[in-house]
């Protein structure tokens, strides 16, 4: 069995669609077991997972020279400036490290900052955990923000990316308060979390992964845990087929019926405007970008741009942050890890590949591959 490749089968209503595992299906188990390090909250979870991004995507985590925590001034950050989080052990490193591997992001969470009328610095966030444990959408003062940040176990890495003059010049403060207040309380994303993800048929799917071993676990997950399935996906397969209400097997049905293969289903673009069972849903990075159009940061592609179908590494690639380094907060790096943004927290030097170079324009990351470890993206895709 050890060289040899493994076969998986999933049972559609027409019969059965085989996909292969290329390391068989002990090396799948193997892989699998490789991945669960990466959740532990100990030293060896966060060498685990700096060992993966260092092997899956060529990451290099560079010590920062001491300090590691930005003495920040409050007045220089503005509304709109973008937060970009890394988390390297526990339970979100763990994810992150697996988001950050198939979008190929190095940033696994994000937050934005915003000043209200009396100069008051918040931070919002979708996929802030309340009380009852829940990720919700929330904005909160940005000294309660910081302090959770410097405690959090997971050992952040925290970049600040201010926005350009010009940008900011657009940016239409009222709007992007009305928009924030409007999403408060709203539950985090994540019925179109996969689908910022999946672009393509098979260009988004880094080895073993492909649609049919995507299928075969929704399949499995759906039996597992039927109501956090619906959140998931089912929801959202249903807005791409124009129905209501079909679990799995339905929507697979409706898909074949239609001549659709189920990877064609799953590259169909997020729509902003859908309405969930649950309200509009954002990710974490959709929230913060649902906030710019709303302010004007997009004109003139405000209509054409769909920001449910950007990852956070489409996020800060975008050409809106601040392009000169002399007009960057004196705090924000130390003397010998001089960067293109502020990082303000961190043990190591945070990456953040082609940041701050692409111009919106209409419909775009609707298209795009994101295959490691190059990530390579045609343009205008």
């Amino acid at each position: 069995m050890g060289g040899r490749s493994g076969i998986g089968i999933c049972v559609k209503q027409h019969g059965i669609s085989v996909f292969l595992m290329p390391s068989g299906m002990l090396g799948t188990l193997l892989s699998l077991i490789d991945v669960l390090p990466l959740f532990s909250n100990t030293a060896w979870g966060q060498h685990s997972n700096l060992a993966f991004l260092e092997k899956h995507m060529g990451a290099s985590f560079e010590k920062r020279s001491q300090p590691w925590v930005a003495n920040i001034r409050k007045e220089d950050i503005q509304s709109g400036d973008f937060l970009a989080l890394s988390k390297i052990r526990g339970r979100w490193g763990g994810f992150e490290t697996l988001e950050k591997w198939v979008t190929g992001a190095f940033a696994g969470h994000t937050s934005v900052c915003l000043k209200d009328e009396k100069g008051n610095l918040w931070v919002a966030e979708s996929g802030y955990e309340n009380d009852k444990g829940e990720e919700v959408i929330a904005i909160v003062p940005w000294d309660e923000w910081w302090t959770m940040a410097l405690k959090d176990e997971s050992n952040p890495q925290i970049a600040l990316l201010p926005l350009h003059p010009d940008v900011r010049a657009r940016f239409n403060e009222s709007a992007a308060w009305e928009y924030v207040r409007s999403m408060v309380g709203k539950p985090y994303g994540y019925h179109n979390m996969i689908f910022s993800w999946i672009d393509t048929i098979g260009d988004n799917y880094p080895p073993p992964l492909d649609a049919n071993l995507v299928m075969a676990v929704m399949s499995m997950w759906t039996r597992v845990q039927p109501l956090y399935a619906a959140n998931m996906w089912n929801e959202a397969l249903n807005k791409r087929l124009g129905t209501e209400g079909l679990d799995l097997q339905g929507i697979i049905i409706e898909t074949e019926r239609r001549g659709m293969s189920f990877d064609q289903l799953l590259t169909i673009p997020e729509q902003d405007e859908w309405i969930y069972s649950d309200g509009k849903s954002t990710t974490c990075v959709a929230f913060i970008l649902a906030m710019y159009k709303e302010a004007g940061i997009f004109a003139p592609f405000t209509e054409s741009i769909q920001v449910t179908e950007f990852t956070i590494r489409d996020a800060y690639m975008l050409k809106i942050f601040e392009d000169n380094p002399a007009r960057l907060p004196s705090w924000c790096n130390t003397e010998s890890d001089k960067l293109s943004f502020c990082q303000i927290l961190g043990e190591y030097r945070m990456e953040l590949p082609e940041y701050n170079t692409i111009e919106p324009y209409a419909k775009m990351n609707e298209n795009c591959p994101s295959l490691p470890p190059t990530y390579k993206r045609p343009a205008r895709c």
